[in-house]
């Protein structure tokens, strides 16, 4: 019997996806683990594999179409499922096991054979030379990478690239204003937003519609970090703000585990979602088994999963599954800010930047390093007293940062 092929569900929020491309051809013959086609998911681009061997003896969907999670795609059966078909399979390679074929039916003569699906597959050219997020946001503006030169390794092709190309080829035209629809501008704001830009919109109203949320705030020393983060930035293994915030709220979780949610199957696990900025939305990858990592090995996961979001190439286990969330504006010079939950979440950290600002220390007037957090919290599964001491402990342990680099 046949196997399906289906529409996998590649993250926590994902309901349906954009079938980019076909990377097989009907008759091709397929191995366990081949790239069979390429999908554009409601976080990032990635390849499809094959489960199972045999021959691609059907598509069902064409490159463009939006398809609900667990729809069928295609299917992969074997030589003798091709007998009445009118696509014979494609001959085998030198090297490939020589498989015997079978003689094919011709067409009943009052039945008119039917048309071969033509779904060819991205030029490999093109793959080489532009990671998928880069070919996908050349679909979307209509560029031929062809004709875009390259300023990477071995001439592939940046966003920055892509963005220059843009500029140097813009026609600027008059455009009417858009009509407002009834369901209000943000509706019209996002109908022929990108695939990236239409799921955060509804997992962000999905989150505020349905979750009760509420907000405390406090502010932290950070001298010691600042310490830290410092001498160890020109050794081998550096450990920045973000891994230290992050090794702090795991430490702080075990305490008060009601603010993580917990996963059935390995309940002392705590997996934190953080936050990664794209130019066309963001990423909320998830570092697995935190409680288990250093800080050092926390920054190292912090840096693999955030070059991994710039590429769209995570994994659907790299999206999926968090226990809390943190997401540091800091960077860009955000003192202060409130995050929305991730559906599916209790809570999560805004993280505002480190910066010197006045305080009083042992009644005088003193100048320090200090960090302002907003923690947002189900109110449905804790209160605020809960939140706060939640934020009292992430403090102390931020304030006397050498038990997380143990």
């Amino acid at each position: 019997m046949a196997t399906e092929i289906t529409m996998p569900k590649l993250s926590d929020t994902m309901t349906e996806g954009l079938f980019a491309a076909w990377k097989k051809s009907v008759g091709d013959r397929i191995e366990r683990g081949d790239i069979i086609a390429e999908v554009e998911t409601d976080k990032s681009v990635m390849d499809l594999e094959a489960f199972t061997s045999g021959v691609l003896i059907k598509t069902m969907v064409q490159a463009g179409e939006m398809v609900p999670v667990g729809t069928v795609l295609g299917l992969i059966g074997t030589v003798d499922e091709m007998a009445d078909s009118d696509v014979s399979p494609r001959p085998l390679s030198a090297t490939a096991e020589s498989v015997p074929q079978p003689a094919i039916a011709p067409p009943k003569p009052d039945v008119p054979p039917q048309p071969r699906p033509v779904t060819a597959p991205l030029p490999e050219t093109e793959h080489e030379k532009a990671s998928p997020l880069v070919r996908r946001q050349a679909r979307e503006q209509g560029v031929d990478l062809a004709q875009v030169s390259g300023s990477g390794p071995e001439g592939r092709i940046t966003q920055e690239d892509l963005a220059a190309f843009g500029r140097q080829h813009v026609t600027v035209e008059p455009v009417p204003p858009a009509p407002v629809s009834e369901a209000g501008p943000a509706a019209a704001l996002t109908q022929d937003a990108s695939p990236m830009r239409q799921a955060i919109s509804a997992t962000v109203t999905r989150s505020w519609q349905t979750i009760p949320h509420f907000s405390v705030s406090l502010e932290i020393n950070m001298e010691a970090c600042r310490e830290i983060v410092s001498e160890l930035k020109e050794r081998p293994a550096p450990v920045g703000y973000d891994a230290l915030v992050i090794k702090a709220c795991t430490v702080a979780l075990k305490k008060f585990p009601l603010l993580r949610t917990i996963t059935p199957d390995s309940p002392e696990d705590i997996h934190i979602s953080f936050a990664v900025s794209l130019p066309d939305g963001l990423l909320m990858p998830v570092i697995r088994q935190c409680q288990h990592l250093s800080a050092t090995g926390i920054d190292i996961e912090v840096s693999r999963l955030a070059d991994k979001s710039r590429a769209g190439r995570l994994t659907s286990e790299e999206l999926s599954g968090g226990s809390f969330s943190v997401s540091n504006l800091g960077m860009y010079g955000v003192e202060w800010f409130t995050a929305l939950i991730m559906p599916g979440q209790s809570g999560i950290l805004a993280v505002g930047s480190v910066k010197e600002r006045p305080i009083v220390q042992g009644g005088q007037l003193a100048v320090a390093a200090t960090m302002r957090v907003t923690l947002t919290c189900d109110h449905r599964v804790v209160d605020g007293a809960y939140a706060a001491s939640f934020l009292a402990e992430l403090r102390s342990l931020l304030e006397k940062p050498v038990a997380l680099l143990i």
